[in-house]
């Protein structure tokens, strides 16, 4: 009887598979016709992807990283035009740059830890990290293929009671990122803010408004403005700041998490992760 029960059930559509829950993260903006991102779908590891912005098509790029030491973790720009792609290799990681020209990939380095967050300087040699341990984040140099990891700003270390993440260098070498001051307490309400080190011969000051949660940042093609995914008063934003006077421009807030921005490159639009999808939405000129 239970099993004439369930047969019926079937046939009727009353039972259903359980909804896998995908999830879209890491986006890149490429090129004008491409937006890579990292898509997995339920417990499976993730896969290259990439989104047509024009038309809002998404497929599976289909090119596997060869003899990879452990699944995609994150996207990055690589200076010379490529995709950067970071492998978790564990406690350690790698990193490879890949060409949609010739879907081929080039080993950059493996790194002697893991590292959540990375920009790679001009001649590929090197870069900045960014790493978290027990909820605080720190910034490290990292010297390429070896891939050391050495870190940097001491006063914005977790053993100053500070963090500072989401780097990003400037074709010229200034380092622009985020950073609070504030120790980690509970529900993580820490005050940070956009800065920007080896600007006009300081070592580091930070611009523009605070705001809380983890945030992540980009940079504009002429590298005049960071788009930052933020928390304030409980809301997720979309942040432009200005790094010449540090003036603020709200893009988007929503209860939705946001995070990942992307600028294309023409700076008018900007693609972000819901953490469920990637969106794209229009800068005021």
């Amino acid at each position: 009887m239970r099993l004439l029960v369930a047969c019926l059930l079937l046939t009727l559509g009353g039972c259903s598979a359980p909804r896998v829950e995908v999830v879209s993260r890491s986006p890149v903006w490429l090129s004008a016709d491409a937006i890579y991102f990292l898509r997995a779908s339920g417990a499976d590891p993730a896969e290259l992807w990439v989104r047509h912005p024009a038309s809002g098509d998404e497929q599976s790029v289909g090119a596997g990283v060869p003899d990879p030491c452990g699944p995609l973790d994150h996207l990055f720009r690589v200076p010379d035009g490529r995709l950067g792609v970071a492998l978790r290799c564990g406690q350690t990681g790698r990193l490879m740059a890949f060409d949609p020209g010739s879907g081929s990939f080039e080993r950059l380095g493996d790194l002697a830890s893991w590292a959540a967050q990375v920009t790679l300087a001009a001649d590929l040699r090197g870069g900045y990290t960014a790493g978290a341990s027990d909820r605080c984040w720190s910034l490290s140099n990292m010297a390429l293929p070896r891939g050391e990891l050495s870190p940097t700003l001491p006063e914005l270390t977790c053993a100053a009671g500070a963090s500072a993440r989401s780097p990003a260098l400037t074709r010229w070498g200034g380092l622009v990122f985020a950073a609070t001051r504030d120790a980690p307490p509970a529900g993580d309400k820490r005050r940070w803010s956009v800065h920007l080190a080896g600007f006009q011969g300081v070592p580091y000051k930070g611009i523009g408004p605070t705001f809380e949660g983890l945030p992540d940042l980009d940079l504009s093609p002429d590298e005049s403005t960071a788009v930052v995914t933020a928390t304030r008063f409980g809301r997720s934003r979309l942040i432009l700041v200005s790094l010449r006077d540090g003036e603020s421009q709200e893009l988007l807030s929503s209860t939705e998490s946001f995070s990942d921005p992307t600028f294309a490159p023409d700076g008018a639009q900007v693609a972000y992760s819901d953490l469920r999808a990637i969106k794209v939405i229009s800068v005021p000129s």
